[in-house]
């Protein structure tokens, strides 16, 4: 503990004393208090006194720390107080991460910014994080055990963009890895990530074994029940061992027992049979036959185990075929509780999942957070909380609460914590930064703005009648834009703000104010089309293309909200010139065609408003777009339209028809002449400042 505090804040780590308390009934607890001279940390265990040490640096020192700008700690001085601070912690588990976040957020992290993240969850009470970082190293390694070559081994390995998806058992082999150098630099800092986490208290949730395997794996033994898996979202088919099959115990054990080898074994071990995907047979007995198996795989290996089992695709008789200590359920999203009578009694996390992809769109109801779901369940076997967002790159202020409210036992004040927020976020007291945070609390962060994101008109592939940007996302703004530009216009009025997160801040809101803008540019340029009107059409059109290259602009004075930026890091995980451009093409393809690219259903899920993605790949779709639509104006007779004749989650089908082709061809293109301007040293403020006043008359009119 005192590590972290040197690593976080040196130049005051002499200010802070640490002191063992014993827990509250078996609840982790701090205390926090000055004495002479001192300021003191007591805590029942290091994650306690990690908890200790950022409530003082919130409450004394103004202290927030983000993972959109604020990165950095910057105290100088460590003001005594008078007084106690006590804490007691109810939720026993505090679990963070879902497997998609190792795609869409920490695929490409080096050391370095997992050594902040690990840091960061101990200050939030985290002390169960999924640790999956290496597992490639697990499975290459026992594959090599088992008689496979190099090649056959990394051929099946997904890249580090894809492979949480192989975790889950719905690909292999998708941008398959290339370089044994690769494969020891994961197992190097998963071993790194595992080391700290233990080191500061927290009980890593490992991979388990579900059954998937290579087809080849018919080679090695001469009798196995190897089931084909259909297609996920058009992937090509996997295989999955039957779980009452001797070689998936056999398989399993020996995946288990390198993982133990190479990390060490911590009790918890995640895996979701027949995840997103139906069981062969369906009866009764042969569900609970399934759960026996793999329970008895677990407790064979490790007598202390207990499987942690996602919510999603948990059934019934798979889970009450294991007794009720051997096993912990994650509720995702907090709903599945109530659908399964609280889970039949087992032991469960209530979640939050908030992001899908990792959309940096300005969404989610913050009431919902303050008001504490946990605090209100009326049953005894909810053991913990967690966030399970798939990406968590976006939406600082919604973050900052819900990292709190992991520990809360009960809800806040909502008004009360704004105001903390804002100094906190902003680093001045000016009424404009609390009234800006008071008006996204009723617009971006409203009651109304729950679940599905709204998705950016901007990101999404063009089409004559537009309703999604990606699968489980909305078209409807479900707050009014202007209240948004108010917010931003009271941010920008800020004379005093020194912090990164006010620049950051800044850029956000009004990229999202004149996104906002931007989908209403779109029905008007399609009202003038569908009506004839060319003046209405080519002004918005006109209007719409403009916006989107000033938008561009904004976000490359962030290097964070910049394509440059995530390849260049893409690009540095790599050893070889093949694996630098493989890693590139992992990150380009998984934020535009996601996948597979003859025909993707996932196309622009992972969207992102980011500079140079703007304006090198959106714009140009939509400006072919707009071409066409003007080449078809004069036209009589039957209307143009786009919509292809079978759908998909109410999107058109990738490639379903000649118009749709041909885009698919330029993104093919894209993928591999991508080459985006690297981020600029323009002032994010003045330009955003300056775009929001361009815009006034046109967004508060409209």
């Amino acid at each position: 503990m005192r590590n972290l505090i040197l690593r976080n804040t040196p130049e005051i780590a002499d200010m802070f004393e640490l002191r063992d308390i014993e827990s509250t009934d078996g609840k982790n607890t701090y205390e926090l208090f000055c004495e002479n001279g001192k300021i003191v940390l007591c805590g029942d265990c290091k994650i306690s006194q990690a908890m200790a040490y950022y409530a003082y640096l919130k409450k004394y020192c103004g202290v927030n720390i983000s993972h959109c700008g604020n990165r950095e700690i910057k105290v100088e001085a460590a003001p005594l107080f008078d007084g106690k601070i006590t804490k007691v912690v109810h939720q026993k588990h505090r679990a963070y991460m879902n497997y998609c976040t190792f795609g869409y957020s920490f695929a490409f992290w080096k050391w370095e910014d997992w050594e902040k993240e690990i840091d960061f969850m101990a200050m939030n009470g985290i002390n169960m994080p999924l640790s999956v970082v290496g597992s490639e190293a697990v499975w290459y390694y026992t594959m090599r055990d088992f008689k496979y070559s190099e090649t056959g081994a990394l051929s099946y390995l997904s890249g580090p963009g894809f492979w949480p998806w192989q975790l889950m058992t719905n690909i292999s082999g998708y941008f398959s890895l290339t370089d044994v150098k690769y494969i020891e630099s994961r197992l190097e800092l998963g071993k790194k990530i595992i080391d700290r986490e233990v080191e500061l208290g927290m009980t890593p949730i490992q991979q388990g074994f579900a059954g998937s395997v290579p087809s080849s794996i018919t080679k090695l033994f001469n009798k196995v029940r190897l089931r084909m898996i259909p297609s996920w979202c058009n992937f090509p088919i996997t295989y999955q061992l039957d779980p009452t099959d001797p070689v998936f115990r056999k398989f399993g054990m020996a995946l288990l027992e390198k993982q133990r080898q190479l990390f060490g074994a911590y009790h918890y071990y995640a895996c979701d049979p027949f995840h997103e995907n139906e069981p062969s047979i369906k009866t009764s007995s042969y569900l609970w036959k399934v759960g026996r198996a793999i329970d008895n795989m677990y407790k064979d290996f490790d007598k202390d185990s207990v499987w942690v089992m996602q919510s999603w695709s948990l059934r019934e008789q798979i889970v009450k075929s294991v007794p009720k200590e051997r096993l912990l359920i994650l509720d995702i999203d907090g709903s599945k509780h109530s659908q399964t009578e609280e889970f039949w009694g087992y032991d469960f996390v209530l979640g939050n999942l908030h992001n899908f992809g990792d959309r940096n769109t300005l969404h989610g109801s913050i009431k919902a957070l303050a008001d504490n779901a946990y605090a209100n369940l009326e049953c005894d076997n909810c053991v913990g909380t967690g966030l399970f967002m798939e990406g968590i790159f976006q939406n600082p202020l919604y973050y900052d609460l819900a990292f709190q409210m992991l520990t809360e036992e009960s809800a806040l004040d909502l008004d009360e914590w704004l105001k903390d927020y804002a100094y906190r976020r902003y680093g001045s007291k000016e009424k404009c930064l609390f009234d800006a945070v008071k008006i996204m609390r009723e617009s971006c962060y409203g009651e109304s703005c729950t679940g599905r994101e709204t998705g950016s008109v901007i990101c999404a592939r063009p089409a004559t009648d537009l309703k999604h940007t990606a699968p489980n996302d909305f078209r409807e703004l479900r707050y009014n834009n202007k209240d948004l530009y108010r917010a931003a216009e009271l941010l920008l009025s800020s004379e005093n703000s020194t912090k990164d997160g006010f620049a950051y801040d800044a850029c956000d809101l009004v990229r999202q104010v004149l996104s906002n803008y931007v989908s209403n540019l779109y029905d008007k340029a399609m009202y003038g089309f569908n009506n004839k009107d060319v003046n209405i059409f080519e002004r918005a059109s006109n209007a719409f293309l403009k916006i989107t290259t000033e938008i561009d602009e904004l976000l490359q004075t962030r290097p964070e909200l910049t394509l440059h930026q995530h390849l260049k890091e893409a690009s540095d995980l790599g050893f070889t010139d093949k694996d630098k451009q493989n890693f590139e093409l992992n990150l380009l393809m998984q934020i535009t065609i996601w996948g597979p690219v003859a025909n993707s259903v996932n196309y622009d899920y992972a969207w992102k408003e980011w500079g140079g993605l703007i304006g090198t790949y959106y714009v140009k779709r939509w400006q072919s777009f707009f071409e066409r639509l003007a080449y078809e104006f004069p036209k009589r007779g039957k209307r143009f339209s786009t919509t292809t004749r079978k759908q998909h989650c109410e999107r058109n089908i990738y490639r379903g028809n000649q118009f749709y082709k041909n885009y698919a061809e330029f993104e093919r293109k894209w993928l591999s002449t991508a080459n985006p301007e690297p981020p600029t040293d323009g002032n994010t403020v003045e330009i955003a400042r300056g775009l929001l006043e361009k815009y006034r008359r046109a967004i508060l009119e409209d």
